[in-house]
């Protein structure tokens, strides 16, 4: 069933009413991301009123889970204890440290505090675990409450029965085998649900084609690809890229299994980086998204503004130091904004080729020298014909071959700094271990715009000091 401003309309109307049942119906057949937006199109009694008809039904946690975290963090803090206590009781580890973790971002310290202390000992301790990584970390990211795995120890024919079991309550993206345990007694089945030492890695094709009764020790890869679980999401992004997985294990330094990362999981970090970097550019904090309040939205943008205004008052300046030269040739008014504009472009094009370098692992198959030199020479050459074109486009304009003379001259400079710049600023911020998207772009900005007003009418003092 697809939702509809209709549907939408009528759950609306429902939730106000006492007899849930017709409600519990449209639900039920409901995608879970559809259910997920009308979190969006509610106010926060009726998204209240939503989540416990979705409880009735078992779909509250999954359909939480695709709400946008901003605005989960303000409905978390709008829910009552009872039903975000019932919210953390019936979800699993991971998502109860999700929720966790936005609550407390909300302030709600206290609150999270009391939750955790109800919680039987096992889940509160592997909450507390997830919360101990890093943020932004594998160990935040992973799922290990389902991942499929198998004693090295058992047959082919005990390995099959067991998957038959799994695959029909979840998905197996890979079969991990792990070191089997001491006592063989009554504990095969639990090893199937825990994890264990990682011992290798077996495809669903050697396990169907191998003899009934060989082991699966004797099958398995035990070169496997894995990461730790305090890497980076951007890390792991890049390793999954790489390989082309659709699932990678996490270990700790003892090669135990934590969990494993999906393909989905990973296609966020990648939808979440290209966000950041476009907004990074635009002077923008990642939370600014079109249903952030507008309170909130000056208090993200507001500090960025002033610091614009701050680099173009300083930009300015550089031009106030040439006023006597715009003065005699007040032609320079009207085209210094041509080398300024051309000087930017030209560094925003190399600035991106470079950072989405850093971010893809482009540099393993070359140097940040040869990719200097290369965005340098390109800017060079780029400039040397568009500096000719405009010298003679600014000849045929005006007449004036002094000033046809100096924007040319000018732009073949300022397109050889404005692409040395541009390449060289994001690598410096990633030796200095910043985000080379943060703060690439203002710094480039301010650089060629400042070389571009000063090489544009320095150039011009010159020519009018020994020229004329």
């Amino acid at each position: 069933m697809k939702l509809t401003p209709s549907n939408t309309s009528i759950i609306k109307r429902l939730l106000v009413g006492r007899n849930n049942r017709p409600l519990r119906s449209i639900l039920t057949k409901l995608e879970i991301a559809d259910i997920a937006s009308l979190f969006g199109h509610f106010n926060l009694r009726e998204c209240s009123k939503l989540l416990e008809a979705l409880f009735s039904i078992n779909k509250a946690s999954q359909a939480l889970q695709e709400v946008p975290e901003p605005r989960l963090e303000v409905l978390l803090k709008s829910f009552d204890y009872a039903m975000l206590q019932k919210l953390i009781v019936y979800c699993n580890e991971e998502e109860g440290a999700m929720y966790l973790n936005l609550l407390k971002s909300a302030g709600q310290d206290d609150i999270c505090k009391k939750l955790l202390s109800e919680l039987d000992k096992p889940k509160k301790n592997k909450i507390i675990q997830f919360l101990s990584y890093p943020e932004d970390s594998a160990g935040r990211l992973m799922n290990s409450s389902q991942v499929f795995c198998l004693p090295s120890d058992l047959t082919v024919q005990e390995g099959l029965n067991l998957l038959r079991q799994r695959a029909q309550k979840e998905s197996i993206y890979y079969i991990y085998c792990v070191d089997p345990i001491d006592e063989k007694s009554e504990v095969r089945e639990v090893s199937t649900h825990s994890l264990g030492r990682l011992a290798g890695i077996i495809s669903l094709r050697q396990l169907a084609i191998a003899p009934l009764d060989e082991l699966i020790e004797n099958l398995i890869k035990r070169d496997v690809v894995t990461v730790k679980a305090e890497q980076s999401s951007e890390e792991i992004a890049k390793v999954v890229s790489h390989y082309e997985f659709i699932a990678i294990p996490v270990v700790d330094d003892d090669r135990q299994l934590l969990g494993i990362i999906t393909i989905d999981d990973v296609l966020e970090i990648i939808q979440e980086q290209a966000t950041a970097d476009i907004y990074a550019r635009a002077g923008l904090q990642e939370d600014d998204r079109v249903y952030t309040s507008i309170l909130s939205k000056i208090k993200n943008r507001m500090p960025w503004m002033i610091l614009n205004l701050f680099l173009a008052a300083l930009a300015s300046s550089v031009v106030s130091l040439f006023e006597d030269t715009m003065s005699e040739l007040i032609i320079l008014a009207s085209l210094k904004n041509i080398v300024a504009g051309m000087g930017g472009n030209t560094a925003i094009q190399s600035l991106t080729v470079v950072t989405r370098g850093l971010a893809t692992g482009d540099y393993k198959f070359t140097t940040y020298l040869k990719s200097v030199f290369k965005e340098t020479a390109t800017g060079l050459t780029i400039g040397l014909i568009t500096g000719i074109m405009a010298g003679f486009l600014t000849y045929f304009w005006k007449g004036d071959l002094m000033v046809s003379i100096i924007i040319c001259i000018s732009m073949i400079i300022n397109s050889l700094f404005s692409s040395f710049m541009g390449a060289v600023t994001p690598m410096i911020l990633t030796k200095l271990d910043k985000d080379p998207a943060l703060g690439s772009g203002v710094i480039v900005t301010m650089a060629t715009d400042i070389f571009s007003f000063l090489s544009f009418l320095g150039i011009a003092t010159l020519g009018l000091k020994y020229f004329t």
